[in-house]
């Protein structure tokens, strides 16, 4: 009987200090995922709300040169890239007529038949047609001459949304590189793209603006400012993958983090405004770390 009491309590024993361990793996465990995240507090500041559309650069002041007389091209006198004079050789052609004597008989220099193509207006060769040695015909188009200082921004606007662009006023264009210049609208175009259902309005450029043509631009028109603006960084705010949810990380005390879900406003460049719920300054949000952390997270605050 003795013995199976000493059993008995020995396997008591055994379990509490089985459970023992295994509640000290787990401390460990809840240790070890800690996620490293950094902290900030919501701001008070005055946002300005953008629509963001799509511009492309184009210079709107062009001599299309065209074949004076059908033949062949016997020399181009300058290459795409060239700064072209008004005036400047561009190409000689060579009449289909002397090309046929000339290889049937030789005439000497009475009758060559080389004509010379020179450039009406001063600008930048942008595009050559044709090389040395193909016919042409005549009236076809064998080079485009551009010129730089008209440079302007095609803005397309979608044409249910034209009343938010006014003529005049100014706009933010951000480069491919990262950089951003400001612009003027300053026409609008009388028509509209018939398959996107876009018009067209021109973005003046400051005065010395060098950038290639066809450059696809991003072109953002401020709509309202609002002042004191509760505010977090754009980093700060998680969203569900179709966009109809938006939540932060807020902290708890200084180990816990939990989901909140707010209702955004405008954004700028940095910021997003948050509408609800209230926050104060003294939040504490986290706005580095926050991407798939549950809906309750055990944190490890950084810088």
């Amino acid at each position: 009987m003795k013995y199976k009491i000493s059993e008995y309590l020995s396997g008591i024993i055994i379990v509490i200090l089985l459970f023992s361990c295994g509640g000290g793996q787990e401390d460990n465990t809840i240790a070890k995922i800690k996620a490293n995240v950094e902290i900030g507090n919501p701001i008070e500041k005055n946002l300005t709300g953008y629509q963001t559309l799509s511009g492309t650069t184009r210079f709107i002041k062009k001599e299309i040169v065209r074949a004076t007389f059908q033949g062949y091209i016997l020399k181009s006198f300058k290459s795409i890239g060239d700064i072209v004079n008004t005036g400047d050789h561009l190409f000689m052609i060579k009449t289909k007529e002397a090309y046929v004597v000339d290889s049937t008989v030789n005439l000497g220099d009475k009758f060559k038949g080389e004509i010379t193509i020179n450039a009406k207006s001063s600008g930048v060769l942008t595009q050559i047609d044709y090389n040395t040695g193909d016919y042409i015909s005549d009236g076809e188009q064998i080079a485009v001459i551009a010129n730089p200082t008209s440079l302007k921004v095609n803005l397309s606007v979608p044409y249910n949304e034209i009343s938010s662009v006014h003529l005049n006023s100014n706009c933010t264009i951000e480069l491919p590189e990262g950089k951003s210049i400001n612009g003027t609208i300053s026409k609008k175009i009388p028509s509209v793209d018939p398959e996107a259902q876009t018009q067209t309005f021109l973005i003046d450029l400051p005065e010395g603006t060098s950038l290639p043509e066809n450059l696809n631009l991003i072109v953002k028109i401020p709509l309202k400012e609002l002042k004191n603006s509760t505010a977090l960084p754009k980093s700060a705010i998680m969203s569900s993958d179709v966009l109809d949810e938006f939540w932060i990380m807020k902290l708890i005390n200084d180990t816990t983090a939990v989901k909140i879900n707010v209702d955004k406003g405008i954004e700028d460049n940095n910021l997003v405004q948050i509408i609800s719920p209230k926050l104060n300054k003294e939040d504490r949000i986290v706005i580095v770390g926050a991407y798939g952390l549950p809906d309750t997270a055990i944190v490890k605050i950084g810088k």
